[in-house]
């Protein structure tokens, strides 16, 4: 009974083992097999301790695919299964076949297709093979044309970067198109002409499209920050942190002046349109406060300048009272209308800076008669001409064109100030100006 037992044991023993082995070798595929499904993929080289793996496609992430003594590492990362299916994909299980190969059945997979597995002798150690060559990176393209410096128009001249060439240095065009297809190192600028990046652009600077259409292909590269004002929303970008230089903290990137000048044109402008109406809707009030200027310049400078500081304070302690009372809380909705209304004083008296400004240079050319309209435009050419001109310096010249039109901005804020005061004492006049008293008329009796 015992041995009955002992024999009945060895047999089951024997079986499972059996059917292990046969899982087993289902389950793993043999090194002809293998060879079948990586061929067309990989050049297989053989090595003192296994075998190694290069990608044909030189586009491949992967450089090369070790398997040495159970194994596998890619460009020298050793990885576990699930990070090779992460890594490799569908290769990843037959890369895991590998490691069940011997060293034999390794060598035979690396022996060129054909050719039989040479087997070592006994005792004597198999020769080093050569380390495989890791395939090269793919290469970009070369520019057969070389344009060298930036490339500025303006007045309508179209530029055009084609697909063979590379600019080094930045591209800006002032009231023509862009199209970019080629390579720029610098920035690109495009105003009110309109921008189109190829589907082969590559912008290593800042790209900025002012006033006009932007039309950008999913294969423009831009390696810095892109800036639209204007029509069209379709850019895209994804800065990366390009530091602070010398250069730019001094001049500034091309870019950045540009819209600069670009914007305080257009504040000019704005501000032309908004003299005009005052002038048209109150030209009568523009007239007294040019009057008070001509008067007490001084005293209205003074004026003007306490009331902007006072402003801030009194206004929040105006609320903070509203507050407090009960009865001055639904006032509250008063206040933005009162912050409307201080500014809608001081558009007018800079408007009457504006004009006796701009009387007063059109007497020095002598010109008697003259229309309102054209005084007010003259004399505010005068107070931002020098922030104009700072600002067309400064592009040209980058940070040294600062103190132009920093002394521009204080000659457009002292017009503001005595402006500003010289509307307040108009107002205060004409409050305390006593109302015209008119005689009763006299009755004559008959004689």
């Amino acid at each position: 009974m015992r041995k009955q037992i002992i024999c009945a044991l060895v047999v089951l023993s024997l079986a499972l083992m059996a059917r292990t082995a046969y899982i087993v070798h289902a389950q793993t595929a043999t090194a002809a097999e293998l060879r079948m499904q990586l061929a067309g993929k990989y050049d297989i080289v053989a090595l003192q301790q296994g075998i190694a793996l290069v990608p044909k496609a030189a586009a491949s992430r992967i450089r090369m695919i070790q398997v040495i003594n159970g194994a596998v590492t890619v460009d020298g990362d050793t990885l576990t299964a699930a990070q090779l299916r992460d890594r490799l994909g569908a290769d990843a299980a037959t890369i895991v076949q590998l490691t069940y190969l011997s060293a034999a059945e390794q060598r035979q997979l690396a022996a060129p297709e054909g050719a039989a597995a040479a087997q070592p002798a006994p005792g004597a150690t198999p020769a080093p093979a050569p380390v495989p060559t890791p395939a090269p990176e793919p290469q970009t393209p070369s520019r057969s044309v070389n344009r060298k410096g930036d490339i500025v128009r303006i007045g309508g001249g179209a530029v055009d970067v084609a697909e063979n060439e590379r600019v080094d240095g930045d591209v800006v065009a002032i009231g023509g198109p862009v199209t970019i297809n080629g390579e720029v190192t610098g920035d690109v600028v495009a105003v009110t002409g309109g921008l189109t990046l190829g589907p082969h652009a590559v912008i290593r600077g800042e790209v900025t499209a002012v006033g006009g259409p932007f039309k950008r292909d999913p294969g423009a590269q831009v390696l810095g920050k892109v800036n639209e004002v204007g029509i069209g929303a379709n850019g895209q970008s994804i800065p990366p942190y390009r530091g602070l230089n010398a250069r730019n903290i001094l001049f500034g990137t091309l870019a950045s002046r540009v819209t600069t000048v670009v914007t305080t044109l257009v504040r000019v402008l704005m501000f032309m349109l908004f003299l005009l109406i005052v002038t048209a809707v109150g030209q009568r009030p523009v007239q007294q406060i040019a009057s008070r200027i001509a008067a007490e310049p001084l005293r209205a400078g003074l004026v003007g300048l306490l009331a902007e500081i006072l402003f801030v304070p009194v206004l929040v302690l105006t609320i903070i009272a509203l507050v407090i009372s009960i009865i001055g809380i639904p006032l509250l909705i008063l206040v933005p209308f009162g912050i409307i209304l201080v500014g809608v004083v001081m558009l007018v008296g800079f408007t009457g800076t504006a004009h006796i400004v701009g009387g007063w240079v059109l007497d020095r050319f002598g010109r008697a008669e003259r229309s309102p309209y054209l005084v007010v435009v003259a004399g505010l050419i005068v107070i931002a001409g020098l922030t104009l001109i700072g600002r067309l310096f400064a592009l040209a010249v980058g940070g040294f064109g600062a103190p132009l039109y920093v002394v521009g901005y204080l000659i457009e804020y002292l017009a503001w100030t005595v402006g500003f005061g010289a509307a307040i004492l108009a107002w205060l006049q004409t409050r305390r100006s006593p109302a015209s008293i008119q005689p009763p008329p006299t009755t004559v009796s008959p004689a």
